[in-house]
């Protein structure tokens, strides 16, 4: 199901590449993987993931680009996201053999944020709570920006499906004045 997504969403740039205005801005661009995430039994979304130096790039596109490849993925979701590593705590015992100190980039809370922040582009994240209620289990809070409802409120399902799926936390989208 990967490889027939990633061949999907492959031929859908190159279409838009040979045929739309986005031309001369997809020249050059390309993406690492593509996968599917069902948010409910009618309604998959596609992620598209992205390499992290091309991200700025993506960005200045980011809003027709979607806009075009629903229109040809017949409805789906898309989300890009840029593709980060989570380097391991350096431990006593760890087979780490460069002594270089881990860049705070590269944390498991500082790649997680990052997710998020990709996830609700072109959306700003005001502010974030976390919940962690009597049994143990956490929630958190996102506090988007009011001005980004109109182009966000359709994704809430899919974007809070989406980090569910790739972090394994429960997420709740707000908007905030």
């Amino acid at each position: 199901a990967v490889v027939s997504t990633q061949s999907t969403g492959s031929q859908a740039l190159l279409d838009l590449e040979a045929n739309s205005d986005l031309s001369s801005a997809l020249r050059g661009l390309y993406f690492v993987g593509a996968e599917e995430v069902v948010i409910r039994d009618d309604k998959v979304a596609v992620v598209i993931h992205i390499p992290f130096p091309q991200q700025k790039i993506y960005h200045k596109i980011q809003g027709r680009l979607v806009r075009e490849l629903e229109k040809k993925l017949s409805g789906k979701h898309v989300i890009f996201l840029s593709k980060r590593r989570i380097l391991s705590k350096p431990t006593r015992h760890s087979r780490n053999l460069s002594k270089q100190k881990r860049p705070r980039s590269r944390t498991l809370t500082a790649v997680h944020a990052s997710i998020l922040d990709d996830l609700v582009y072109p959306a700003e994240i005001a502010g974030q709570r976390k919940r962690v209620k009597l049994d143990g289990s956490q929630q958190i809070k996102v506090h988007l920006e009011k001005s980004s409802q109109i182009n966000t409120e359709t994704k809430l399902d899919t974007f809070m499906s989406v980090y569910k799926k790739l972090t394994g936390k429960d997420v709740v989208f707000e908007y905030v004045d």
